[in-house]
């Protein structure tokens, strides 16, 4: 019987979430060529990927003749809130936007994983994905990156707060009371294996309710990094396609919250 190469997968930005991906894919049959950006990552990922590159894919020259040849691909780098404002929008309106033009000439299914804190929502109502959006520079960064993705044809994701594999969400929390949407790390990698069936479509990915958070009467310290908004998500275009968060995780590590 002959053999066939197994599909490549590329997941730029192999962290917290795309550990979970590359092994959700693995498992499906792909091959994974991760992509980080240092050598201390690469050399966490190479016992089970060796084909791991360290490298900057946010620089316009990887695009043009280091970019790994593959039959998918997955954008999930994205800088902490505590990364300075100039590095957010320089991995999402130019890596992510990069990203999505090299697949588009490629005509290959591509993934942009994008944030739940993109919605206006201030009051604590439902929000779903045509809902407003704020206008802050980090949302119009990610919501410039989503743009170019569905330009390519391929698919937003907008997660919630990720957890699981030893995250968890503390008890409790600071500032007034509000709503905390979550999503386990699983959860949202199994979602990336929908979205690359369902191109030019946004997806939000959480659990079906959110929980709530902080105190009553609490507020803000002056010091804060950024504006917390409040709203609740809705999933339910993600449900109807039949994902289910923790369907299939009886196990799954819980938060504290």
């Amino acid at each position: 019987m002959a053999s066939f190469p197994r599909p490549r997968l590329a997941v730029f930005g192999a962290g917290f979430l795309g550990r979970w991906v590359a092994e959700e894919a693995r498992r499906g049959g792909w091959e994974i060529l991760p992509v980080v950006r240092t050598e201390a990552s690469a050399d966490a990922l190479r016992p089970e990927y060796p084909s791991v590159r360290a490298i900057d894919a946010v620089e316009g020259g990887f695009w043009l003749n280091r970019a790994p040849e593959c039959e998918a691909a997955v954008w999930l780098i994205a800088p902490s809130r505590e990364r300075s404002e100039e590095e957010f929008e320089r991995v999402h309106r130019q890596g992510a936007v990069r990203a999505a033009c090299w697949v588009k000439k490629r005509r290959i299914p591509f993934v942009y994983i994008s944030s739940t804190s993109v919605y206006a929502e201030e009051s604590g109502g439902w929000v779903d994905e045509d809902s407003p959006l704020a206008t802050d520079p980090r949302t119009t960064a990610m919501v410039q990156a989503e743009q170019a993705c569905l330009d390519a044809r391929g698919t937003v994701l907008r997660c919630a707060g990720l957890y699981g594999g030893g995250r968890v969400v503390a008890a409790g929390g600071g500032g007034p009371e509000r709503w905390l949407n979550l999503v386990h790390g699983q959860d949202a990698a199994r979602a990336v294996g929908i979205a690359l069936r369902n191109p030019g479509r946004v997806f939000n990915v959480c659990e079906d309710e959110p929980r709530r958070r902080g105190q009553s009467g609490g507020s803000w310290a002056e010091s804060g990094r950024r504006t917390r908004r409040n709203k609740r998500v809705s999933n339910a275009r993600l449900r109807a396609l039949g994902w289910v968060p923790g369907a299939t995780l009886p196990d799954k590590d819980l938060p504290s919250a």
